[in-house]
């Protein structure tokens, strides 16, 4: 449960779910998670101390163990959870993946056997039918109740979110599928999904595991470049060595590394990775001592900047990725221990709510009102502003490509200051329906909203004082140069 989120709503969500709804709805997103304790709210069943110290044991627990505390809290579940976190039930979860993943070394074609010698080898033991399925099922019994039990734990939203336990429904689901169509077919199947599944359940147990696999998912774009760097080295350096190294009477370098583009790229790469890369230039030396500048020119730029750039960014990336990983568990531990003395000061039930959210939109009572609040509001509107700031910006760039070849006197700004009217006039209607959707504290708590209506401003500004001083010309060139910061909204 580490790479979950924080923390997302209520942690009472399990013990009373549907007073959380009016907390949750209007509020798709918010900017910060944070706490408060609710005090109209504190009563749970007529002061239930014992529930009080076992929400406050459990948040400890996962403070310690840097767990995420959004999970239920009612009696129930906290009997559950702490079952489920019990070293009893994960040493024998642990003691299935090991059973899991050792069932490939008896498993029919199995290589199994008391020597290594060929000679002495017997025929290997093939189990009967049914043997090794059995007790895969088993397995595959434990992990769904393991999958059923964190599910329950975590509720449905947060169930939604977490990736790893929809693939890890989905793998277990392929097994039994796999298992069934086995059985089916008297184990007389010869290809077998489900051995290729096997290993995602001792990644899905481990939370290093996961956070190895995600390090490598934001390392893997910063050294694709690197890598196509060093294919395009090695490719260049490949066909100078094919022509430099040409076939000759006595030429020993032709014959051993460079005969082919196959022969010539492994050679290279040796050259570049490996220890022995003298092996490769040597014979090329033998005849001509010139040739070392080629060698030096591709081991210098290849092995000794390519490489230790590659070794640079790969290191970088995981010691970033380091320091995040440590303060997520830091704050975890941090909420965890407030949840605890929050719980134990309150006189009552505990809400964590969110304190920074988008501020509530305003209420209408006109049904016109109404409907374009409505209408307003949708995340569709700035879908459409987005396609005008772009269409804005293409406006500019046309006329610019027309205008490059005349100057300042030639040109024409009538149907440019037309377009630059309209506009002008769209950004400013769309920023006032969004007042009027938001509210002024709604519309400024989004941010890309704060920039469009500066942008605005300054055109508005911009166009009525060239306007008031008839300066002919100006109202395009401060248009576009204004306009063209758009893209930065685009992003």
């Amino acid at each position: 449960m580490e790479s979950e989120p924080l923390l997302t709503g209520s942690i009472n969500y399990g013990s009373h779910p549907d007073d959380n709804d009016h907390l949750e709805k209007g509020s798709p997103k918010t900017r910060r998670l944070s706490y408060s304790v609710a005090a109209e709210y504190c009563c749970v069943g007529g002061g239930d101390v014992d529930l009080y110290l076992q929400q406050a044991v459990v948040f400890i627990e996962d403070a310690i163990q840097y767990r995420s505390i959004n999970h239920r809290v009612d009696t129930n579940s906290l009997r559950l959870y702490r079952w489920y976190y019990s070293r009893l039930w994960q040493w024998g979860l642990g003691l299935t993946i090991a059973v899991v993943l050792m069932l490939a070394f008896i498993e029919r074609p199995s290589s199994f056997s008391y020597t290594s010698d060929p000679r002495f080898r017997p025929p290997p033991w093939e189990p009967p039918c049914g043997l090794t399925e059995g007790i895969e099922i088993v397995c595959l019994i434990i992990f769904a109740i393991d999958l059923t039990t964190k599910s329950y734990l975590i509720g449905w939203d947060e169930f939604r979110k977490c990736k790893w336990l929809i693939v890890y429904i989905l793998a277990v689901s392929a097994s039994v599928i796999d298992w069934t169509l086995t059985l089916s077919m008297y184990c007389d199947q010869n290809l077998r999904v489900r051995r290729l599944i096997r290993p995602f359940f001792l990644l899905q147990n481990s939370s290093l595991m996961k956070k190895t696999l995600k390090c490598i998912k934001r390392t893997l774009p910063e050294i694709a470049s690197v890598i196509l760097l060093l294919a395009l080295h090695l490719c260049l350096f490949t066909m100078i060595g094919m022509l430099l190294f040409a076939k000759g009477e006595h030429n020993g370098e032709w014959e051993t590394y460079f005969r082919d583009l196959p022969t010539s790229l492994s050679s290279l790469l040796v050259l570049l990775t490996t220890a022995n890369n003298p092996d490769v230039m040597i014979p090329a030396y033998s005849l001509n001592r010139g040739y070392s500048i080629f060698f030096i020119l591709f081991s210098g730029f290849g092995t000794y900047f390519l490489m230790n750039l590659l070794t640079a960014i790969i290191y970088n990336q995981f010691r970033g990725y380091l320091l995040m990983s440590v303060q997520a568990s830091i704050l975890r531990r941090r909420l965890g221990v407030r949840a605890a003395f929050e719980v134990m000061s309150c006189q009552g039930r505990v809400f964590f709510v969110f304190l920074l959210q988008h501020p509530p939109k305003p209420e209408y009572n006109s049904p016109l009102l109404q409907k374009l609040q409505l209408v307003f509001s949708h995340y569709y509107v700035m879908i459409v502003g987005n396609a005008v700031a772009l269409a804005n910006v293409m406006c500019i760039c046309t006329i610019l490509v027309l205008d490059s070849e005349k100057s300042m006197a030639e040109r024409d700004d009538y149907y440019m200051e037309v377009i630059n009217c309209f506009f002008i006039l769209y950004y400013l209607m769309e920023m006032s329906l969004k007042i009027l959707a938001f509210g002024w504290r709604g519309y400024l708590s989004y941010r890309n909203n704060i920039f469009d209506g500066l942008l605005t401003f300054c055109l508005l500004v911009r166009y009525s004082e060239n306007d008031r001083k008839h300066i002919k010309g100006a109202i395009c060139r401060n248009h576009s140069t204004i306009s063209m910061l758009l893209l930065i909204s685009l992003q």
